[in-house]
């Protein structure tokens, strides 16, 4: 969804400049998939990213852990006869609580991990785009399209180094 209407705005914005009456405007654009990955922000975020899902993940998976340990005990318990029937249903039901509290807790940390990914891209997306912003004034580029939202591109002007320069990435 997010592709097509990025397609249709990018058709829209061709076709008005296609029929623009105003003076030749520079147009260029830039491999973002080159430059983002390049910066050690990138790279710490990343980092960063990786090492808290697996934290939220152990914690998953401890809890997991206890209720199978709950549940082994209570399949023993029950196979054995030490549980009535009504202590089996109780058993249960408790089961039943402990599964939606983990799938709950599952849910939560997806949330917890793309806020945390959200908070620590930010940064360097608004570092990305000053550094963007900054060669298209310094060059007089009226438009930076990103390489993958061009359908068709025979050369063009590929601001990528210049970005990657100003972000003091080197090649």
């Amino acid at each position: 969804m997010r592709n097509i209407i990025k397609i249709l705005s990018l058709s829209g914005l061709m076709i008005f400049l296609a029929f623009s009456t105003s003076s030749a405007q520079k147009i260029a654009h830039v491999d973002s998939d080159a430059v983002i990955p390049a910066m050690q922000e990138y790279k710490t975020a990343k980092s960063q990213v990786e090492d808290y899902s697996k934290q939220l993940q152990n914690q998953l998976k401890a809890e997991e852990e206890k209720m199978m340990k709950y549940y082994q005990q209570v399949m023993t318990d029950a196979q054995s006869g030490k549980l009535s029937p009504q202590q089996q249903q109780e058993a249960e039901q408790k089961l039943q609580g402990m599964q939606q509290a983990l799938q709950k807790k599952a849910m939560e940390a997806d949330q917890k991990l793309m806020e945390k990914e959200t908070s620590l891209t930010k940064p360097l997306y608004d570092k990305f785009n000053s550094a963007l912003e900054k060669v298209a004034k310094e060059n007089g580029y009226a438009y930076i399209f990103d390489k993958k939202l061009l359908l068709y591109s025979d050369g063009g002007i590929d601001a990528t180094a210049k970005i990657k320069a100003a972000l003091g990435l080197g090649w």
